[in-house]
């Protein structure tokens, strides 16, 4: 049935003992400013997890399936999709996470959610939006944690790693959406205000470790498998920036290899323990 809630045109879909509900909720006016709850019947508030899906920044994709899975572990489950490269320029991705999880908190009581006990999962381009979370501001203020799945946390070394004679598509194609969603080619001496207000100061901010921290930083779980073409690499530099640039506690940021395998973001799930270890992680700090 649909309800409409204030300018929100909600899409309920409910099982028939009504013990799990499925909704898409607006919490913004672009079309893709949008995100699908996943929570089954409480008589006690429960953590949440937030979503953040990957696609090279510039496709969607579905994560109704882990979300189920996660719902059916206790959390509510919001999977977010936000404005693409070819939409809005960053940080117009971080800003729409951020406008979700306000939303989110302040709705708390339709999912029995405890808003203070929320974590973010992304994947790949949403690994990066993800951490960029626990790092903008007073991160660890708004979220418990980070799990990051294969997370692009340095834009401008995947510019680098796509950018060879013998690179790979999938890091060819990360390379030139990078490029898309800064609006500009990471160049130090490109200063050309006609065509954005600051090409550098932009490739700087998406590179998650230069707002690192330390201690006001949310802690995370970062995740790689030794074949990906997201190398993990992006992750020990933001854990070293974390840990050793600004004396974050030596598990505040924790990376892990998984050996044997060339799976890639939400793909790492289906490695034999992942989800178990990602719920374990989540639920210790929430």
């Amino acid at each position: 049935m649909a309800l409409i809630v204030g300018f929100l045109s909600l899409e309920t879909r409910d099982s028939a003992a009504a013990e799990h509900s499925e909704t898409t909720y607006s919490y913004g006016s672009h079309d893709r400013q949008k995100l699908d709850a996943f929570w089954n019947a409480s008589d006690s508030k429960r953590p949440g997890v937030v979503i953040l899906h990957g696609g090279y920044w510039y496709e969607d994709s579905g994560w109704a399936t882990w979300s189920r899975h996660f719902a059916d572990k206790g959390m509510a489950v919001f999977s977010v999709d936000y404005r693409l490269n070819f939409d809005a320029p960053w940080p117009a991705q971080r800003n729409d996470a951020l406008s979700a999880l306000t939303w989110i908190k302040a709705n708390a009581a339709k999912f029995d959610l405890d808003p203070d006990r929320i974590v973010v999962l992304g994947s790949s381009a949403g690994g990066q939006i993800a951490t960029s979370l626990a790092t903008y501001g007073s991160g660890g203020d708004r979220i418990k944690g980070v799990v990051a799945l294969s997370p692009v946390a340095s834009p401008y070394r995947a510019w680098n790693d796509g950018n060879h004679d013998d690179s790979t598509a999938k890091e060819r194609k990360v390379r030139d959406n990078a490029t898309i969603l800064a609006r500009c080619f990471p160049d130090p001496a490109d200063t050309d205000a006609s065509l954005h207000a600051s090409c550098w100061d932009t490739w700087k901010d998406m590179v998650v470790k230069n707002r690192a921290s330390g201690a006001d930083d949310a802690p995370m779980y970062l995740v790689h498998s030794e074949g990906d073409f997201v190398p993990v690499q992006h992750s020990l530099d933001l854990e070293a920036a974390e840990e050793v640039g600004h004396d974050m506690p030596a598990d505040g940021v924790t990376v892990e290899t998984v050996t044997g395998s060339a799976a890639h973001g939400g793909g790492l799930l289906d490695t034999a323990g992942m989800p178990e270890k990602v719920i374990t992680w989540i639920k210790a700090r929430v």
